[in-house]
């Protein structure tokens, strides 16, 4: 009888420890939220957005024209 408390304590112990564990390996979904937050810029320009792209990426630029009627920022006039 005194094996079988033993074993169930044993069982009890180990399971808490493995839920433990693997609940640490879990990102919380405000750290996701905020993660996809940073990543993601929204563009709303007055003239509109410039036409340049990156060389090294191949990606639009993310500034905005200075004055109605330009297709390129300031850098990359």
């Amino acid at each position: 009888m005194r094996i079988n408390n033993i074993k169930k304590i044993f069982l009890g112990v180990s399971l808490f420890v493995a839920l433990g564990i693997s609940y640490s390996f879990i990102i919380p979904e405000s750290v996701e939220l905020i993660s996809n937050q940073s990543t993601i810029e929204k563009v709303e320009c007055t003239y509109g957005q410039c036409h340049a792209k990156a060389k090294s990426t191949g990606k639009r630029c993310k500034h905005c024209v200075s004055n109605k009627g330009d297709k390129n920022c300031w850098q990359h006039k």
